[in-house]
């Protein structure tokens, strides 16, 4: 006997279940095919042929024109009804989309979950050297161009902001020690400013500016363009900051 089939039953419904699992959330992410999904599951491509099978029977996951997996109904209906967010998803992705298609540079959109900034849409630049943000990427909200915006015009930098009781420092990626106090401060300019800007920051290879998305009074999220640092000269940076005030006035009307 192999050790699979020596394993009790119980064993191998939950190593099922998990695989199955792995592969819904796989397919959550994006179109793939059975090879791509098999690499992302970690599982043999007989096991997910045979697991992406039910999925398919039970409606989880259907196949398009091209044969690759995408969401089907019931998936999409459990993903509709557990995000808080599927209201403005069609609107981030395509203000990021159109910002990205005009400077070839990933662009993301960030909303506030607790004390964390969380990118919710994005589209990644085709330039070999780039900044990749995925859908799903989080940090805290006082680190970044993006955190900080959303701190800016939610109006929030007197309020908790995720450090622990009683700090009143912290230290970004790059090392450098910042105060309450100066976040504060720049979370008040960045409002008068309508946008922020981070540099080595959320991480040491790149620099970000954000710019909030508003529906009437209430902030949507922001708009953010991820840059490396090797694109960094002053003229690029104003160049990007006018094409992101530019996009991020679009999506709020």
């Amino acid at each position: 006997m192999t050790e699979v089939e020596c394993e009790p039953v119980e064993q191998r419904g939950v190593r099922s279940v998990i695989r199955a699992l792995n592969l819904l959330s796989a397919a959550a992410r994006g179109s793939r095919t059975l090879t791509e999904l098999a690499g992302a599951a970690g599982v043999s491509l007989s096991t997910a042929s045979r697991l992406l099978a039910t999925l398919r029977m039970a409606d989880f996951l259907q196949q398009d024109e091209d044969g690759q997996f995408v969401p089907g109904p019931e998936l999409t209906a459990l993903l509709y009804a557990s995000d808080q967010w599927s209201g403005i998803r069609k609107l981030a992705g395509e203000a990021a989309v159109s910002l990205r298609d005009e400077l070839d540079e990933t662009v993301a959109f960030f909303v506030r979950a607790g004390n964390d900034r969380v990118c919710i849409e994005s589209a990644e630049s085709a330039r070999l050297v780039r900044r990749v943000c995925h859908p799903g990427e989080r940090g805290p909200v006082y680190l970044g161009a993006a955190g900080k915006a959303l701190i800016a015009f939610g109006n929030a930098e007197h309020g908790y902001l995720g450090l622990p009781p009683g700090t009143e420092e912290f230290t970004t990626e790059s090392g450098a020690v910042r105060t309450l106090a100066d976040l504060r401060a720049e979370c008040a300019a960045i409002r008068e400013q309508g946008m922020g800007y981070s540099g080595r920051e959320s991480t040491e290879e790149s620099w970000a500016v954000a710019a909030p998305v508003f529906r009437g009074e209430v902030l949507l999220g922001v708009l953010a363009v991820v840059v490396p640092m090797t694109r960094s000269d002053e003229q690029y940076v104003t160049k990007v900051q006018a094409a992101l005030r530019r996009a991020a006035a679009a999506a709020s009307r």
